[in-house]
This record gives structure tokens, sequence and C-alpha cells, in this order.
């Protein structure tokens, strides 16, 4: 074992300054990770919103990096599709989960799906839609009535349902287990852009709340959502729903308008519409119901 050299300050310095130098010049240094997308920005700002702690959210950001270098390093060993490489590292090598029962945001928001490797389809959805913004690959998130999966963008896109680890499902399979929905201009099996994504978690978010029997906070959830994702019928019904319920029913009204130019056609929409007309009649002896 050496002993150590003992020097004073001005000889440290001085030895240290030719090698810091000599350091600066060389080009083979690891980059630091570019910082995070405006996508991952904002799921990464949700999972503050919905309460996560600051800690958490930073091992969010640290987690995508390392399974990010995982999918690049299987990548270069596999030479297939990336979105396929993506699926492999998520559910073959980290065994990711699905969870199809439970609305609780814990499996929907950024940072406990990556810590606990368990989500639902939109938990899911965002980790890979994170990743694939972190490693440039064309991926895009699409939603059906009462679900969410992602697809690759391209010449030839292909649907990747991550409920069944990342298997490429046919448009058929959607229209058969979660349609019918409007063709054309719709909100449906189209990609979203990231405020639509925003206002997905949302209107999730409301969803959870009104279970919980938080009629004031999934309010302000579906509010939010139909903020977010102004032509989102689903959030404007939503908020109507629970302005309804609070007995708020000018306000009901005016959120069951907007749902009704979203689309008109919205199930539940036009039996909710017809009990606020009665109740909005003072002359109808109505009893108290509630909006299903």
């Amino acid at each position: 074992m050496t002993a150590p050299v003992h020097r004073s300050s001005g000889q440290r310095a001085a030895a240290t300054l030719p090698l810091a130098l000599a350091l600066a010049g060389v080009g083979c240094a690891r980059k630091p990770p570019p910082p995070p997308g405006p996508l991952t920005s904002e799921l990464v700002a949700l999972a503050a919103d919905f309460g996560a702690e600051p800690p958490a959210v930073a091992d969010a950001w640290s987690d995508l990096e390392r399974i990010a270098a995982r999918i690049e390093a299987r990548h270069l060993r596999s030479g297939a599709d990336r979105a396929d490489d993506l699926a492999a590292v998520l559910f073959d090598e980290l065994k990711f989960e699905r969870e199809i029962e439970s609305d609780d945001p814990r499996f929907f928001v950024l940072s406990s799906v990556l810590a606990d490797r368990r989500g639902s389809c939109l938990g899911l959805g965002a980790v890979a839609l994170a990743l694939a913004e972190r490693l440039a690959i064309p991926l895009d998130g699409v939603m059906v009535p009462g679900h969410f999966f992602v697809r690759t963008r391209g010449a030839r896109p292909r649907n990747v349902e991550l409920l069944r680890r990342g298997e490429s499902m046919p448009d058929a399979w959607y229209r058969a287990k979660y349609g019918p929905w409007p063709e054309g201009d719709s909100v449906y099996f189209r990609p979203l852009s990231v405020a639509e994504l925003v206002g997905l978690h949302w209107f999730n978010a409301g969803n959870f709340l009104r279970g919980k029997g938080d009629l004031a906070g999934a309010g302000r959830a579906f509010e939010r959502a139909a903020a977010a994702f102004p032509a989102f019928a689903e959030a404007h019904a939503s908020v109507g729903t629970v302005r309804q319920l609070e007995g708020a029913l000018p306000e009901a009204e005016v959120a069951y308008d907007e749902a009704s130019r979203a689309r008109a056609d919205l199930p539940g929409l036009k039996q909710n519409r017809a009990l606020l007309k009665l109740q909005l009649d003072p002359h109808h002896p109505l009893e108290r119901r509630t909006p299903p």
C-alpha cells in the first residue's frame, strides 16, 4: 500500500489543473441524460398533482432512464422493431403487470406505475409513451370508449395492446370489444395530444373520486379533464352528473350542453338530460332522483 502524498493546496491545484484540462479535451465522456420531453414533463407534473412526493417523482425519471437504456441495449442485440423491444423489456424482463380491477390512481400515475411495476391500460400506456418520447420511437396514445392503448406511426401503423403484453391487435378487435363509436371527426381511434392525455388522467381521477363519494373532488377533476380535452364528451357529461347530484342544476345543464355538442349520442346523456329537464320544471311534482 502506498503512503498518501501530502501537498499544499497550491500544489494540489497545480497537479489537478493539467488533468482537468486533459479530461475537458476527451470526447468520450458520458453525456448527461436529456431533459424530459413535453409529454413526460406533463406526466411527471401530474404525478405531483396526484400527491406523489418529490423523491418519488425524481425516482420516476431515473427509472425511465434505466429502462430506456435497457431498451437501447436490447435493440442493439435484436435488431427488431423498437416498439417490440420496448414491450419485451417492460413485460418479459421487468415483469410489468396489468391492473384491470381497480381504478385507484396509483395504477395510472406514472411514478407509482413505475415503482410498483403494475398499471391500468392508461398507466402502462403512459410508461410506454414516456419511454417512446425518450428514445424517439414513433408511438401515439389512442383512446376508444373505456380503453387506452398505443399505436406505432408510419406507412403501416399497428396497434400495441399493453393489456396483452404488447401484442399487436387488429382494428376490428377494438371495434368488436369497445365499439361502436362515432366515425369521422371523433376523439376515438386517433392519436391523442399531450393535453388530451392529461385530460384523460384527470377524467380517471374523477371517476375514482366519485366512486369514493367525494363529489367535490370529482367535480374539480372532471372540470380539469374537460378543460384539457374539450372534445371529450364523457368529461363534460361527468361534470354535469356531479353538478346534478349536488343540486346545481343550471350548471349541470351547461355541462350537458357541452357534452351534447361533443357527442350527441353519448350513452346515458339523453336520459340524464330528460331527468334534469323535469328537475328544472318548478311545476312538476318530481321526487328526488339520482342520475346514473
